[in-house]
């Protein structure tokens, strides 16, 4: 049903950066991500669940100072274009850390059965958990967004998966 209801979403090219750093760069990212408004009724009760995930894995495993749970990315990576993302963190370090939220922990949510698409394996680089565990179909894994981390090109089928983060004040 997420799929089903992600794919009406209007889609846009995957950039790389945050703020106005943003730009898209297919050598190093090729996939298509549609938004999901975390706060309409359609997508709430989907928030509610990953915010949830999010606060009982801070809970039980960071202890990060968090404030704001971010939007929703709906992220497809196809074999038509060889849908990857290389390795990258999910926090920009060069900021103003005196005004500046930052993200703290992120979340992949794999939608897809993992017999309908080949490579695009979600890679952590510190501490990787088994690839078997990440392709099940519902697996959440929330993980520090400094942790870099990529996905590899998908050369059969398409996969599917929601993102998040969620954001705190500076660490110190």
């Amino acid at each position: 049903m997420i799929i089903e209801q992600g794919l009406k979403v209007p889609d846009t090219s995957g950039s790389i950066g945050l703020g106005q750093g943003n730009r898209v760069n297919d050598d190093y990212r090729r996939s298509r991500v549609r938004w999901l408004d975390r706060v309409t009724e359609q997508w709430s009760p989907l928030a509610a669940k990953m915010e949830h995930a999010f606060r009982r894995s801070n809970h039980a495993a960071f202890g990060f100072d968090l404030g704001y749970f971010h939007e929703i990315q709906f992220t497809e990576y196809d074999a038509k274009y060889e849908g990857k993302y290389d390795w990258h963190e999910d926090i920009f370090w060069v900021s103003n850390k005196s005004t500046c939220s930052h993200r703290k922990l992120s979340m992949v949510v794999q939608l897809t059965d993992p017999a309908q698409y080949t490579g695009g394996d979600l890679e952590l680089k510190e501490q990787p958990p088994e690839k078997s565990k990440l392709r099940s179909q519902g697996t959440v894994i929330v993980f520090p967004s400094f942790l870099e981390h990529r996905v590899t090109p998908v050369t059969v089928g398409k996969r599917y998966s929601l993102v998040s983060w969620y954001e705190g004040p500076p660490f110190r």
